[in-house]
């Protein structure tokens, strides 16, 4: 109602129907603007919020990383601090190593030296005052005894028996390994022994017969001996400066006999035999024992030992056992039993305590140093015997045993000399002279040329 006619209503019922058209695009089209700002909110919102958390994560890990920025730095301090202390600890390491390698020039002075040269340094040092020590207190009582109880027989043979019973007993306890010894051994060492007991024996009657002093100016001529029989019994052949160093040892002895109080004709035999002994036990074990390379010095010594008591204990009853009983009552009236006994305990312990701590001297030290050694080591025995016993020395005494012991020292040196200048430079086991050094012991110590002529016992 309200239309005149059916095309009014037409017209409006079309136009209504357009108005609702343009309504609902309207609706739709602002459905869809809000739809897409409702959109671009959220997204904005979203966007912003994510934002605002990164801000606030950024802001909360510089808050933590303040706070945890100390301790950090503290332990990369610490570490860096401790690399550089590692860094620092190996460089000097490396310095040392190569200030220890290269060879000192000529006037330094190394500043810093490891802890194991000083203790090496210091054990050979210790090694030398004991030897020299106890060669001087065996000297001594050896000689107080024989003063008091004469039989030098008897009390050598003690003197050996000691020496068995130290080397049984570290053999036992195992402080020293004990020797695979076979019966070709035994056979080739049998000789060696016999002129090790003959020497040994022979030296001891020459210091009951006369003075420490003299008996060791005497046994200073050795080399003479040596020189003489090596040629022709060993092939060896000698250097003019070997020869010319045989005059002051003839020319000292002669001027030391001439004056000397306490000279006995047996006493000096005594001492040129064990001169000849100790030359021919050298030269023996020279041709017997190169194929015994497995016995050290210590128990070669120990061997030598207990094979040459079972030599001299039925001579020594043979030469003196009949007045054995009467010169045991006359020196316990002299002295007392106690003191004897001491005195001949104390004797055969100082024998082989001087004898074991020369081996161990040789360690850390060239046959040169040792033979050296040996050479003084008879002058501190000379000087000490006649400060203890007091014995008169005149002037040409004096300067006979000085030029004696000077000739024995230039044996010495001229004979290093030429066994230096003879080695060769890569030794191999058939070049070695003397064969009672295991290669054990060779390689620790270096020594390759020992021989028993440079270890007087």
């Amino acid at each position: 109602p309200g239309y005149r006619d059916a095309s009014e209503r037409r017209a409006w019922t079309e136009d209504g129907r357009n108005r609702r058209a343009r309504t609902s695009f309207a609706s739709t089209r602002g459905a869809s603007s809000r739809a897409r700002s409702k959109m671009f909110a959220v997204t904005n919102g979203a966007s912003a919020r994510v934002a605002l958390g990164a801000r606030t994560n950024r802001a909360v890990e510089r808050r933590v990383r303040a706070v945890a920025a100390p301790a950090r730095c503290g332990a990369m301090k610490n570490t860096a601090s401790f690399t550089c202390a590692r860094r620092r600890e190996e460089v000097v390491r490396s310095r040392r190593c190569v200030v220890e390698a290269r060879p000192a020039a000529r006037g330094s002075v190394v500043t810093k030296a490891s802890l194991s040269d000083m203790d090496v340094k210091t054990k050979t040092a210790v090694y030398f005052f004991l030897w020299y020590f106890f060669n001087i207190v065996f000297n001594v009582y050896n000689k107080s005894t024989l003063n008091v109880f004469p039989y030098p027989w008897l009390i050598s043979t003690l003197q050996l028996a000691a020496t068995s019973l130290w080397m049984l007993t570290v053999w036992a306890t195992k402080v020293q390994p004990k020797p695979v010894v076979s019966k070709v051994f035994l056979l080739a060492v049998a000789p060696v022994a016999l002129f090790h007991t003959i020497g040994h024996v022979s030296a001891c009657v020459s210091f009951s017969k006369m003075a420490v002093s003299f008996t060791h100016v005497i046994k200073a001529a050795e080399p003479v001996f040596s020189v003489i029989l090596s040629g022709p019994l060993l092939g060896q052949t000698f250097a003019p400066a070997v020869w010319y160093s045989l005059i002051p040892i003839v020319a000292g002895c002669s001027m030391a006999a001439m004056k000397e109080v306490s000279f006995n004709i047996v006493g000096f035999q005594g001492a040129m035999i064990s001169n000849l002994a100790m030359v021919l036990r050298n030269i023996t074990s020279k041709k017997s024992l190169n194929d015994f390379k497995h016995i050290d010095g210590i128990n070669l010594y120990g061997i030598l030992g207990i094979i040459g008591l079972f030599y001299l204990a039925p001579a020594a009853y043979v030469m003196e056992g009949a007045q054995w009983s009467a010169g045991y009552a006359a020196a316990v009236a002299k002295v007392g039993e106690q003191k004897l006994w001491q005195m001949l305990f104390l004797s055969g312990i100082f024998y082989h305590l001087y004898n074991q701590v020369s081996y161990q001297a040789l360690t850390n030290i060239t046959p040169v140093t040792f033979s050296v050694g040996n050479a003084l080591k008879r002058v501190a025995v000379i000087v000490a015997s006649v400060i203890y016993f007091r014995n008169p020395v005149s002037p040409l005494n004096a300067a006979g045993s000085a030029l004696a012991l000077l000739g024995a020292y230039l044996y010495t040196k001229a004979s290093e000399s030429k066994k230096s200048a003879a080695a060769p430079t890569a030794m191999t086991k058939a070049d070695r002279s003397y064969s009672a050094y295991n290669e054990q012991f060779i390689q620790t110590t270096g020594l390759t040329g020992l021989t028993l002529e440079e270890f007087d016992v």
